[in-house]
C-alpha cells in the first residue's frame, strides 16, 4: 500500500489519509474519533452514459441503455449469497446506486467494520455473471423502470433532457427503456465489468474511529493486483444549443407541471474546473430564487411562482444545465415570467450583502457534510472520483468573488439557450 499524503482541513478540524494499492486504487480513510458508526463507500466512474465505448483490448462495444444499473443489480446478487443478506447478518446498512457516469456502493454499521468491509470488497470485485441470472433479473428491473416512468417529476426531467440535448446519453434514465433491458445479455454486463470495474477505476472511502494502519493492512489483501489497460468512452457529436423550444406530453397529472432549463454549449470539463463551475452556478440559482431573495419575493408576490417551486442545477464533465420547475394552471405566464426575471437580474447582478449571504450559507452546507461517517466518506469518495483534493469546495467557495457570479448570471441565462418541458393532464388530451 501507497501511502500518498495526509489532508488536513483546520477550518473544519478534520484530517483524511489518501493511499493507493498495488492494484491503483485509490483510498481516502479518514478517521472519527467518538463515533459509533463507521461507513464505507467504494464507486467508480461508470454509469448510464457508458453504453459505446472501446474497452481495453481497443475493441469497439455497444450495450443496451440502463446496462450500468442492471450490473449493479448483478452484483447485488453475489456469488452465491445475496449482498443484502451477508451485510444484514453483520448488522450493517447496506444500498448502492448509478448514475449518469458513476456507479457506487456503500454500507453504514456500528459492527464488525472490517468484516463488512470485505463483504464490500468481494461482491463488487468478483461478480457471477450469467444467462440465467439475468434472465431472473428482468422482470424485477422492468418493475423499477415502470415504477420511474410512472412518477412525474423522473418523467418530466427526462422530457427536459430531451427538449435541452440533440443526441447525448443523458436523454436516457438510468434505468433505459424496458425494451432496452429485455435484450441486455450476460455478455454485455461481463463487458462492462471487464471494462470499467478494474483496480485503477475504483476509489474507496471509509470514515469511523479505526485504526488506521490496521485497516490499511487489512485492505492490502482484498484489493485486486495491477490489470493492465483502460476503457475509452465514444460520445456523439453534440450540437451546442436545445434540440427542442418546448416539448409536451399527457400524463397522469390534475395540473401541468412544467419544466425550464438554460444549457451551457458544452460540459466544464473535470476536476477543478467542474468544481468551481458547479459551486458557482449554484449560488447564481440561489442568489435568484432562493426563498429569502428579493428577486422570488417578487416573482411570489406576483403570483408567478408558489410553493411547489423548484430548482436545480447539474453538470458532469460534457453537459451542464440549470433549471426550474414547478405546478402551474398558466405555464406560459410562468416561463415569461421566470425568464424576464432572471434576465434582469442578469442585467443588474447581485449586490454584495446577498453574495456574501448566500455564500455563507453554501459554507454551512459544506460543513454539514462531514458532520457523520457516512456523510465524510461519501463527500471523499466525490473528491476521489472527480480528481480533486479532498475539502476542495472550502477553497472554491473562499476564492469565488462576486464579479465571477455575477459574469455567470449573464452567461447562464441565455434565452437562445432556454428549453421546456411540460407534463399536461390526460384529461386535456380527451376532452
Amino acid at each position: 500500500m501507497k501511502i500518498l499524503e495526509e489532508v488536513h482541513e483546520a477550518r473544519l478540524q478534520e484530517s483524511v489519509l489518501l493511499a493507493e494499492s498495488a492494484g491503483g486504487t485509490r483510498l481516502a480513510l479518514a478517521r472519527t474519533p467518538g463515533y459509533s458508526t463507521c461507513a464505507a463507500f467504494v464507486g467508480l466512474r461508470f454509469g448510464s452514459n457508458h453504453v459505446h465505448f472501446r474497452n481495453q483490448e481497443g475493441r469497439e462495444v455497444q450495450v443496451p441503455w440502463g446496462s450500468a444499473h442492471f450490473l449493479e443489480h448483478k452484483l447485488f446478487e453475489g456469488r452465491e449469497e445475496k449482498v443484502f443478506d451477508r451485510f444484514g447478518r453483520l448488522g450493517a446498512n447496506f444500498n448502492g446506486g448509478t448514475s449518469f457516469a458513476r456507479t457506487s456502493y456503500y454500507f453504514v454499521t456500528s459492527q464488525h467494520f472490517e468484516e463488512a468491509t470485505e463483504v464490500l470488497l468481494d461482491f463488487v470485485q468478483d461478480p457471477l455473471i450469467t444467462e440465467e441470472r439475468v434472465e431472473k433479473e428482468k422482470g424485477i428491473i422492468e418493475q423499477e423502470v415502470r415504477m420511474y416512468e410512472d412518477d412525474p417529476g423522473y418523467r418530466g426531467l427526462f422530457l427536459l433532457h430531451r427538449a435541452l440535448y440533440h443526441k447525448h446519453a443523458i436523454r436516457i434514465s438510468p434505468g433505459g427503456p424496458v425494451d432496452e433491458v429485455h435484450r441486455t445479455t450476460a455478455v454485455d454486463l461481463q463487458a462492462c465489468f471487464d471494462a470499467f470495474y478494474r483496480p485503477q477505476n475504483l476509489a474507496l472511502s471509509l470514515a469511523g474511529d479505526f485504526d488506521t494502519d490496521q485497516v490499511l493492512a487489512r485492505l492490502e489483501p482484498l484489493l485486486r493486483g495491477p490489470q493492465p489497460g483502460q476503457a475509452e468512452l465514444i460520445t456523439a457529436e453534440e450540437p451546442t444549443t436545445p434540440a427542442h423550444a418546448r416539448l409536451e406530453e399527457h400524463f397522469s397529472v390534475s395540473r401541468p407541471h412544467v419544466w425550464m432549463g438554460w444549457r451551457d454549449p458544452s460540459g466544464p470539463g473535470p476536476g477543478m474546473a467542474q468544481l468551481r463551475h458547479r459551486i458557482v452556478s449554484s449560488l447564481v440559482l440561489d442568489l435568484l430564487f432562493e426563498h429569502s431573495s428579493p428577486w422570488y419575493e417578487e416573482l411570489y408576490q406576483e403570483g408567478i411562482v408558489d410553493d411547489s417551486f423548484g430548482m436545480q442545477f447539474s453538470c458532469d464533465d460534457d453537459w451542464s444545465y440549470a433549471s426550474v420547475e414547478m405546478v402551474t394552471d398558466q405555464p406560459d405566464r410562468f416561463m415569461d415570467g421566470v425568464q424576464a426575471t432572471a434576465q434582469r437580474f442578469a442585467e443588474q447582478g447581485p449586490d454584495s450583502a446577498s453574495f456574501e449571504r448566500i455564500r455563507r450559507a453554501a459554507w454551512g452546507g459544506a460543513i454539514s457534510s462531514s458532520q457523520t461517517p457516512a456523510s465524510l466518506a461519501s463527500s471523499h469518495l466525490s473528491a476521489l472520483l472527480q480528481g480533486i483534493r479532498p475539502f476542495a469546495v472550502l477553497d472554491v467557495l473562499d476564492s469565488i468573488r462576486l464579479e465571477e457570479v455575477a459574469a455567470r448570471a449573464i452567461e447562464m441565462f441565455d434565452p437562445k439557450r432556454r428549453a421546456a418541458a411540460l407534463l399536461l393532464p390526460a384529461s386535456a388530451a380527451a376532452s
